[in-house]
């Protein structure tokens, strides 16, 4: 099969991924992926296993190396495309990686209060409350959507990711605090939230930058400072908070599998040492 066949192949799949409705970003990283490995290819090459054994090889050996977990990445969502092409003979083994037991890039409790500080005392009031939502519902980025003033004003807010349907808790007073920042905003239908496109939502990479912003002007660790690690956070304090209560937390965080929630609540080293510190042996 060659090259141009290849990518008259990949559109298909694409297409067909999206009748599995998966969203616009998971189809744009796909094809994205998968044409890293079309794009490397010979003009002339026939495929074999041997090919996709030298693909892996040559992600493993770029400089600067991508992380071990992106390389796993690519071969999961090209495995993927292979065995829709029928060459499930060509799919290789992801990258074997030592289980982690801690996260050096989680939030801690210090470094949120110093963000929402220093995002209040920059007058980014909305990526404030955005950073708040993550924080205390545990919510993915891609839900702030179903943040309306519409659905604030309740306790539950209906959410529909992944292919599931669940319900975000919204507790009282973060819902009172949203209500009033509202009507400070004048919104009275919509999203709460707004991007430079009127009735849109602010894009992701916007949020994004601005988390750097304000982790910067805060002298937080950038590396620690993005959507999801206020999803880990929310994780941590939860079980502080409810020890053992693993399977109420996936709930909330909409996983099926508790070996995925356990992602979510590795302290790091810091955390474990200063836990360690306060043991005693007397």
């Amino acid at each position: 099969m060659m090259k141009e066949e290849l990518i008259n192949k990949l559109d298909e799949w694409i297409v067909e991924q999206k009748y599995q409705e998966y969203s616009k970003n998971t189809l744009k990283q796909y094809k994205a992926n998968v044409l890293k490995f079309i794009n490397w290819l010979p003009d002339d090459v026939r495929l074999s296993k041997q090919i996709t054994i030298d693909f892996k090889e040559y992600l493993y050996s770029l400089d600067p190396r991508p992380s071990t977990n992106s390389i796993n990445t690519w071969i999961v969502e090209l495995n993927k495309f292979l065995k829709y092409i029928d060459r499930k003979d060509l799919c290789i083994n992801k990258i074997k990686q030592q289980v982690k037991s801690s996260n050096d890039e989680v939030l801690s409790i210090a470094d949120y209060k110093r963000l929402l500080r220093f995002a209040k005392r920059m007058n980014l009031m909305q990526l404030y409350y955005i950073m708040k939502i993550l924080a205390m519902t545990g919510i993915r980025i891609s839900e702030l959507k179903y943040f309306t003033i519409e659905n604030i004003k309740g306790n539950y807010i209906d959410a529909f990711n992944k292919g599931k349907e669940r319900k975000i808790i919204l507790r009282q007073d973060l819902a009172r605090e949203l209500r009033k920042y509202a009507r400070e905003q004048k919104l009275k239908d919509g999203y709460l939230f707004r991007g430079e496109i009127e009735n849109q939502m602010p894009v992701e990479s916007t949020i994004w930058r601005q988390l750097k912003k304000v982790a910067g002007a805060a002298r937080v660790n950038k590396s620690k400072v993005h959507a999801h690690s206020f999803r880990h956070l929310f994780a941590q304090v939860f079980l502080d908070e409810y020890p053992g209560e693993i399977t109420e937390l996936a709930d909330m965080l909409g996983h099926n599998s508790l070996e995925t929630t356990r992602l979510y609540t590795r302290s790091s080293n810091n955390q474990k040492r200063n836990k360690l510190e306060k043991l005693s042996f007397k």
